[in-house]
């Protein structure tokens, strides 16, 4: 399966769940049908999934009675008639395709940590740091950062070498334990690597940035991981910056002072 169309196809459901906020029905409307039917066929060209097809087969089929003076005559569901019943109707197929499609997203995600979780265990990480750094006054003493960091040489690279220049610094050692220790500690930057062994930094990004407590950090990944599909996947997930192992360390502070 191709995960690269998942976002073409979201951009295709909103573009036809305004088509039928925009459209009140009932009456002959060639515009919108052809719309309707154009989006409906460029979906199923962008998602090879059955459920996918199935839906937006079914969106086109009522859209045929809904843009009609009389198609919709002796359709009844409940308590609905009419051009309520098909409204109801094309709703629920919108709704199972864009069901159907957080649930392949799930399954995109599930598929990534496999390939983190097994070029982790091929290739051994780079250290976080290329070497040992000649340490000036920090011009912002008291920043708190929290690394988030599952190799602990790496892990307390970093810490020593913020300690010395005078930043605040937590560390934590898996996901799960960087989300929990961001809301006690609010950092203002957070340093993440992208492959830890509970889950993935990407994920870690996307829950710092959904909590209030936490959502206004800058969050740099550090990590091994540098092709052009990670630093897409970092920026989507909320990170602001992507440095690849090792770093210079002047340059880490430089960004972090920056």
């Amino acid at each position: 399966m191709d995960f690269n169309d998942l976002d073409e196809a979201r951009v295709l459901h909103a573009a036809l769940a305004d088509v039928f906020v925009a459209q009140v029905g009932g009456r002959e409307n060639p515009d919108a049908l052809t719309r309707v039917e154009k989006l409906c066929d460029a979906a199923i060209s962008a998602v090879e999934d059955v459920e996918c097809r199935v839906a937006m087969r079914g969106v086109k089929s009522y859209s045929k009675l809904f843009f009609s003076e009389d198609g919709h005559v002796g359709i009844a569901s409940a308590s609905l008639t009419g051009v309520d019943s098909l409204r109801l109707s094309i709703h629920n197929c919108l709704s199972a395709f864009r069901g159907r499609l957080t649930a392949m997203e799930a399954q995109r995600l599930q598929v990534q940590r496999v390939e983190f979780e097994l070029r982790r265990r091929r290739e051994a990480e780079p250290p976080a740091l290329t070497a040992a750094a000649h340490v000036e006054p920090a011009s912002q003493r008291g920043m708190r950062v929290l690394v988030v960091e599952d190799n602990r040489d790496s892990a307390d690279s970093l810490r020593h070498l913020l300690y010395l220049s005078g930043y605040e610094v937590a560390v934590a050692y898996t996901g799960q334990d960087g989300v929990r220790t961001a809301k006690r500690m609010k950092p203002e930057v957070v340093l993440c690597d992208i492959g830890l062994p509970d889950t993935n930094g990407f994920v870690v990004a996307a829950a710092l940035r959904e909590d209030p407590q936490t959502c206004a950090a800058r969050l740099i990944a550090v990590t091994a991981y540098g092709r052009d599909e990670d630093r897409r996947r970092a920026r989507e997930a909320g990170f602001d910056l992507h440095l690849v192992k090792p770093v210079d360390p002047q340059v880490l502070l430089r960004r972090l002072q920056s």
